[in-house]
């Protein structure tokens, strides 16, 4: 029934006699595999991500965004038909976890195209130089620096640290929840208003019923969210900004408030990038640094050997859901460094290798801690990036858990 929904729309997508006239664009691709020893046992899990676009082109200003969204291909693969055991007596508590457990695994394992976002854009509105776009569906991050490589054509902006590679567990044991390297994203079916009066200023307005508040147990959308957002983004020669200030009203319920800021100052060889912002408060509650999103990331690059030195505090919430941890408790007090030495310039040759060490520890417990020492190489064939990686923990023998992952990563590189 889904496929054939999918088949409808993208036929109902492209007008008469433009059969073949829509271009079909991949703008996101990634599968990353990770090796690990489970009970003596090596294996290998795949996480994939990926996007296709159907662009009616300028004429139409029209776009359908299909994609999938697999935690672990190998189990999407390897699943078959599902046989439902006939119990001889009443179900005990284990019973009903167990079988509760396999259908859970099964269904967030499934690999299926489905939508992912509509937009049909009105350019040159009354013959201005604005655009407006109604959109369903993932639409846009906000403060991550991406816009500026979209956009402006720059150099990388936003940080390397995001995604499978260096949260490959997902956030609070959430493999579909992870790091992308925004302060927030849009989620909803709305409206965008972007302004291009000027050639390196660029405002922006979201209007859009919020998609992102989730039942925590079912995944269903939360009706009754509305959400507003205004974003600026500045592409200076020397300093990039990128600001947002957004509010969410939710029925006889405290307002949810949220901003945020990117600035990346970047001269020669030295590069400074740092975000900071309040990803989701709810207003009249308590507010403390768990609720901050904050990264800096000074970078230094002398001809091809380069080095970057990244600290990231997390938020407990992030892209509007709370991240807890085993013990269902707010995730709170957690923070990474990373520190990155690299030979190569992935933008202007085919490799890249280098050496990360990850520091990851909860502030307010010293204990909690975890060291990963990763070699890694990356590389460019026919507008793919590879990327090679070991991680090697540094204290396995005093704290346990997998002495060594190995990880291959594929994604788009345009």
């Amino acid at each position: 029934m889904k496929k054939a929904l999918v088949m409808v729309l993208i036929v109902l997508f492209i007008p008469p006699g433009g059969l073949f006239t829509a271009e079909i664009t991949v703008p996101h691709l990634e599968l990353a595999s990770r090796g690990t020893v489970e009970d003596g046992d090596f294996g290998i899990s795949t996480s994939a991500e990926a996007d296709i676009a159907l662009n009616g082109g300028y004429k139409y200003g029209i776009t359908l965004g299909l994609g999938a969204e697999i935690p672990n291909l190998e189990k999407a693969l390897s699943y078959g038909r599902l046989d439902m055991p006939y119990l001889n007596s009443s179900p005990t508590g284990d019973d009903y976890n167990e079988l509760s457990h396999m259908v859970e695994d099964r269904f967030n394992n499934q690999a299926t195209l489905s939508i992912r976002y509509l937009e049909a854009v009105v350019r040159d509105l009354f013959d201005k130089p604005l655009e407006l776009a109604f959109f369903i569906g993932r639409y846009n991050k906000l403060g991550s620096g991406d816009g500026f490589q979209e956009r402006f054509g720059t150099v990388q902006v936003g940080t390397d640290m995001r995604g499978f590679l260096y949260y490959p567990e997902g956030l609070g044991g959430d493999p579909s929840l992870r790091f992308n390297g925004a302060i927030h994203g849009i989620l909803g079916t709305g409206l965008a208003l972007k302004g291009l009066f000027f050639d390196k200023v660029v405002p922006s307005v979201y209007l859009y019923q919020d998609l992102s508040f989730q039942d925590p147990v079912t995944g269903t959308y939360l009706p009754g969210h509305y959400s507003g957002d205004f974003s600026l983004m500045v592409n200076g020669e020397i300093v990039k900004f990128e600001g947002f200030t957004g509010i969410t009203y939710i029925n006889q319920d405290n307002p949810v408030l949220r901003g945020g800021l990117l600035a990346y100052v970047g001269s020669g060889p030295m590069g400074l990038l740092m975000q900071a912002g309040l990803p989701y408060w709810e207003a009249g509650k308590s507010i403390t640094i768990d609720n901050f999103y904050f990264l800096l990331e000074p970078r230094l690059r002398f001809e091809k050997l380069g080095m970057g030195l990244t600290f990231f505090y997390h938020p407990v919430y992030y892209m509007n859901r709370e991240i807890l941890d085993e013990n269902n408790d707010q995730d709170s007090g957690k923070a990474d460094i990373n520190l990155k030495v690299f030979y190569g310039d992935i933008s202007r040759s085919p490799f890249e290798g280098g050496v990360e060490t990850t520091l990851g520890m909860r502030i307010h417990n010293g204990e909690d801690m975890t060291l990963w020492v990763s070699p890694f190489v990356r590389t460019v064939t026919s507008g793919l990036l590879w990327d090679f990686k070991v991680r090697v923990n540094v204290l396995y023998f005093s704290k346990g858990g997998d002495l060594m992952e190995g990880f291959i990563g594929i994604r788009t590189a345009y």
